[in-house]
């Protein structure tokens, strides 16, 4: 059965859970005109911000920090678009991406920051639990997919690449690509997520 949801954002995890047939879900509807539908014309600077907080997030798990990869970069650009394109995620869970989309108007406790590719990847950071339920052991639980957080604090993972576009109806739509790919194997987890933070 297939449910009708109405968040202010769909997470690739989130997709997974819902179970519905349909390819495609729609992106939710409203619009902002501060947003110019396309690439974000300080995309660069963006993506550097990001790297940095999401450096120091890996950090923070044990994780070495990533560099940037030409090709993961193209491929996240090129999904961002399309998304942006179709209003719509596109269901298929990937191992190694992360995806979401902000709103333009975010002043909400949900969104408390603006749209932009740094603001996604602390809020993929937010999103430890239920991965981290003790402090030392991360997990995935039980017919969940992997997600947001082990994705990118996952200490076998070297390299990334970052995309976004604007949708017409202002949502940001924001994908990062990460290789070697995290998985859901609970002994690969063990070795790679690391839940206890490091000052």
């Amino acid at each position: 059965m297939c449910l009708i949801m109405k968040p202010v954002f769909l997470s690739v995890a989130v997709l997974a859970l819902v179970g519905c047939s349909s390819a495609q879900i729609p992106f939710p509807r409203g619009t902002c005109s501060a947003a110019k539908p396309g690439i974000p014309a300080d995309i660069a600077v963006q993506r550097e911000a990001a790297l940095q907080n999401g450096n120091e997030f890996r950090r923070r798990h044990g994780a070495q920090p990533l560099t940037v990869d030409p090709t993961l970069e193209a491929e996240a650009q090129k999904f961002a678009e399309l998304l942006a394109s179709k209003h719509a995620f596109i269901r298929g869970p990937r191992p190694g991406q992360n995806l979401i989309g902000i709103p333009c108007d975010s002043g909400s406790k949900l969104y408390p920051s603006d749209p932009s590719i740094p603001s996604a990847v602390s809020k993929w950071y937010g999103n430890s639990r239920p991965y981290c339920v003790n402090p030392a052991t991360a997990y995935v639980p039980v017919g969940a997919p992997l997600g947001h957080f082990p994705t990118m604090v996952w200490k076998a993972s070297e390299k990334v690449g970052y995309g976004a576009a604007v949708a017409e109806n202002g949502l940001m739509v924001i994908v990062a690509r990460y290789f070697p790919e995290a998985t859901a194997d609970p002994a690969a987890v063990q070795k790679n997520v690391q839940c206890e933070r490091i000052p």
